[in-house]
């Protein structure tokens, strides 16, 4: 049986200080790849801004001024 103290039982703080260490391990390797990740999230902005051009010039080209708006 596990004992009370300040609300929280045994179990409970050690599941917590292991969520802790693995989001501990999840910074550091972030932290390593930081320029890696950086690219990446900067290409897939620049794949979603064209997606989203190219999706607009496709469906709403030759759409009247009021209904492209709506959007």
């Amino acid at each position: 049986m596990t004992e009370m103290y300040d609300g929280m039982s045994q179990e409970g703080e050690t599941d917590l200080r292991q969520e802790l260490s693995r989001i501990d391990q999840a910074l550091d390797i972030m932290e390593r790849h930081s320029a890696a990740l950086n690219d990446a999230e900067v290409t897939v902005q620049e794949e979603m801004r064209r997606w989203d051009r190219e999706f607009k010039d496709q469906h709403l080209h030759s759409i009247n001024r009021s209904r492209k708006h709506k959007r």
